[in-house]
């Protein structure tokens, strides 16, 4: 395998995806547009790392090296099939290291790598397959944590005076709950630990804004339309 690989399909991924954006996006503005998806696509690379630093794990440097490929490209086709982008980005990376020998992948390798990317989005039920399970659960820690609490405030209106206690009402009533659901899916161990820190995260940041709040005495019945009369 070239050592170039990796750099190489990074920057494929840029030039594929450049200039597209989606359609389907309308809550989260910056998710249109496409340097959103190599963002996102360069985060789960990384998280794949972070995973594989916390597992122990007996796969050689080379299957190591398909898995980052796969992650780099899992999501090149999301913004023109989202539906079936599973499978169109196999086939998208499949004909793309064909087209490039110099690669020195193997025909059992190229077909590693697309496998990789096709089941990556099917998260539901067990994951036998050790690097599947891997770049699922990368893919699903991507923006869970400190990007939670922004994505939280795009449900909100922003203008309004309450703004915070509803930030922090929303971050108990949805935000938690969704980082125990998430954690029951995830398949690694070294992937619920760093949820299990982002989710202390985000705890932490609930308690330091309900201090913070507190000065506010009495907007909690008023948010309920009990204001206290002390008169």
């Amino acid at each position: 395998m070239s050592k170039d690989i990796l750099t190489d399909a990074r920057l494929y991924l840029v030039n594929f995806l450049r200039g597209k954006s989606n359609d389907f996006e309308v809550r989260h503005p910056w998710r249109k547009d496409w340097k959103f998806a190599v963002l996102h696509s360069l985060r789960v690379e990384a998280c794949v790392l972070r995973i594989l630093a916390l597992e122990q794990h007996s796969l050689a440097q080379a299957e190591i090296s398909l898995l980052r490929l796969a992650a780099i490209l899992h999501d090149i086709a999301r913004l023109d099939q989202r539906q079936k982008h599973a499978q169109a980005g196999a086939e998208i990376s499949r004909e793309w290291l064909l087209l490039h020998p110099e690669y020195l992948l193997t025909s059992v390798e190229i077909e590693r790598v697309a496998e990789l990317i096709a089941i990556h989005s099917d998260k539901g039920g067990p994951e036998p397959d050790f690097c599947a399970a891997v770049l699922k659960d990368a893919d699903t820690l991507d923006e869970i944590g400190a990007m939670s609490i922004f994505m939280s405030s795009n449900w909100l209106e922003s203008r309004s005076p309450f703004f915070f206690h509803d930030l922090r009402r929303r971050l108990i009533e949805f935000e938690l709950p969704y980082c125990e659901e998430k954690l029951k899916s995830l398949r690694t161990r070294g992937a619920r630990q760093i949820l299990g820190e982002r989710r202390l995260f985000i705890e932490s940041f609930i308690s330091q804004l309900t201090d913070e709040l507190e000065m506010d005495g009495d907007v909690e019945r008023m948010l309920a339309g009990n204001p206290r009369n002390d008169g």
